[in-house]
């Protein structure tokens, strides 16, 4: 396996392929935006501000890879959270898809040396996704909106 289908495989767990742990599509599949918005007793950030948080940094990150200027970042990483607070949740997680979407096709088009240039940001970059999965799947356990038949009792 090279550097191309391990970086495209650790994409697709974490946009929409359940592995050892379950998808961003998976852990957001049926959520409602009052569900997104609501904040546990035990959590800094709701679920909607965790997905803004996750395509602040996808987003810039693909624009760097695909040598696209950003725009001037936030000014600090709790900022990353609010930012676009008054997107739907509905444009949100659409917006997070095409993101991911467009990381695995971006991969996939690229030259194996230019990946190997990438690999730390990118390794870092996907175990930081699942990271905040992770989070997201515990505050819909906490709010009982999470069904086990989708993963991770």
């Amino acid at each position: 396996m090279n550097c191309k289908d391990i970086l495209v495989a650790q994409l697709n767990a974490c946009h929409n392929h359940d592995t050892w742990f379950v998808s961003l599509q998976s852990a957001l599949r049926g959520l409602t935006a009052e569900q997104a918005s609501e904040k546990t007793k035990n959590s800094a950030n709701s679920i909607h501000e965790i997905v803004n948080h996750l395509i602040y940094y996808n987003e810039r990150y693909l624009n760097r890879f695909n040598g696209i200027t950003n725009p001037k970042g936030v000014e600090s990483n709790d900022d990353t959270f609010t930012e676009n607070a008054h997107r739907s949740w509905k444009l949100t997680v659409e917006t997070m898809d095409h993101i991911m979407s467009e990381w695995i096709i971006s991969v996939k088009d690229s030259q194996e040396d230019r990946l190997q240039q990438w690999v730390a940001d990118l390794t870092h970059l996907t175990i930081h996704t699942t990271y905040h999965i992770g989070q997201i799947v515990h505050i819909r356990k906490e709010q009982g909106s999470w069904n086990p038949s989708n993963g991770v009792h």
